[in-house]
């Protein structure tokens, strides 16, 4: 039977707070011989307790099931429903931590709560489970501030990608097929490749952004990324918008990842193609020049 340090929880983002959990429980699971293991409630759970989209989220389930194994942890979910809702924090460890999943040892974040009310916490499941062994994380510090998952939103939605970056320790990613757009990137000399992102996928501040695409087969590529209704075309609609450089070929119903680096401008209206094609040009210039 395979036993498992447990933690559990949204992890939306899984930003550098959430990246000092995950090292204490592989380091907790690493001395007991236990399978380090994320149990992820999905969707978020904000969206059955409140609203779906409210918040937009940071990572989609494939891009955090992607992280979370890329550090050599298991990540399992679990969906959250209104019966999970009505479950007293007692029976949800005793039939899914402990029963379904073989939880020996239980690692919380600062402020974590689980089952019916929320009175499922470190203190309580002390309590209630004597035998078990669980931990709990302090809170986590960048630069004075406590790291959340609604400070790196705040950050991406004004289009500080640095800051953003930041707390997240790592570029902020859009993944998604590419599929057919206006084509008049290509027209122009700049194709592009139109990224469909995750329902509910936080998008950044409109504008346009130095970014970098990594390709199926692992190849990367700087790129020009314009985000937003292209102001200067009819028929306006939300794109995610990547001019790959020094790259030639066809991307289309491939899945590519989009990692964000900084903002260049906001997104404005040309009164020429003319004018727009001149400002791509110094768009392209600035994100070669840039220090990734």
């Amino acid at each position: 039977m395979i036993s498992r340090a447990i933690t559990t929880g949204n992890f939306d983002g899984c930003h550098l707070g959430h990246q000092k959990l995950f090292s204490f429980l592989k380091e907790k699971a690493a001395s007991q011989n236990l399978i380090p293991t994320v149990v992820s409630f999905e969707p978020h759970t904000r969206y059955l307790l409140g609203a779906p989209g409210k918040p937009a989220l940071l990572t989609s389930t494939e891009e955090k099931k992607q992280f979370i194994e890329s550090l050599g942890i298991d990540f399992i979910t679990i969906p959250f429903t209104h019966s999970l809702t009505k479950l007293s924090f007692d029976s949800f460890v005793r039939e899914y931590l402990e029963k379904q999943f073989h939880g020996k040892v239980f690692v919380f974040g600062y402020d974590h709560r689980m089952g019916a009310l929320g009175q499922g916490n470190y203190k309580t499941i002390l309590s209630a489970f004597p035998h078990l062994q669980a931990f709990q994380m302090p809170a986590f510090y960048h630069e004075g501030e406590i790291v959340s998952s609604s400070l790196v939103r705040e950050a991406i939605e004004n289009g500080d990608l640095k800051r953003a970056n930041a707390f997240l320790g790592r570029p902020y990613r859009l993944s998604g097929l590419v599929v057919v757009g206006k084509k008049l990137g290509s027209k122009l000399g700049f194709p592009t490749a139109n990224i469909q992102t995750a329902p509910f996928k936080l998008i950044p501040r409109f504008g346009v952004y130095i970014g970098e695409v990594t390709t199926s087969d692992g190849k990367r590529f700087r790129s020009v990324v314009n985000i937003g209704v292209q102001p200067s075309l009819e028929n306006q609609m939300l794109a995610v918008e990547a001019h790959l450089l020094d790259f030639t070929g066809d991307l289309y119903g491939a899945k590519l990842d989009l990692d964000l680096y900084s903002f260049i401008r906001p997104e404005q209206k040309f009164d020429s193609l003319d004018a727009l094609v001149k400002q791509i040009k110094k768009d392209a210039d600035v994100a070669l020049q840039a220090v990734l």
